[in-house]
């Protein structure tokens, strides 16, 4: 080896992650919304009967006038148009959606943090006992 060649490293070889955190995610990505979806079609009725949702949220949902111009939007707005509460049942779905991946999350942090690999390996420095004094002039 000559004396200014350069002296390369072979790259470490991690271990593949265990399956089972690519199943949580699969449940966080595709289960999550399907029973947001559920929940929203249990929901809706009861929000309704409380009497307390906006009339422009039971309204069937309206498109501007050059979508039944062209053929593709005619059918995508006509399809739309047809359900009621549209807007109710988008809004709770994404409220839902969003207060469940939240809870969902938390859980899958809380089991990582007590199964996953340790915080520190042997490579970093072991963490100081010393306490900083605030800084005074």
């Amino acid at each position: 080896m000559a004396k200014y060649s350069k002296y390369q490293r072979k790259p470490e070889q991690k271990a593949a992650p265990n399956p089972i955190w690519r199943g949580i995610g699969c449940i966080l990505v595709f289960v999550v919304p399907l029973i947001t979806y559920g929940l929203t079609l249990i929901l809706n009725p009861v929000i309704i009967a409380t009497g307390l949702v906006p009339p422009e949220l039971l309204a069937k949902a309206k498109f501007p006038d050059w979508f039944a111009k062209t053929i593709v939007f005619k059918d995508i707005a006509s399809f739309f148009g047809s359900i009621d509460a549209l807007w109710l049942k988008v809004v709770v779905f994404f409220v839902l959606l969003l207060l469940l991946t939240a809870i969902s999350s938390l859980i899958y942090t809380m089991i990582y943090q007590l199964i996953g690999p340790p915080r520190y390996t042997e490579r970093d420095a072991p963490p100081t006992g010393q306490k900083v004094k605030a800084y005074k002039r």
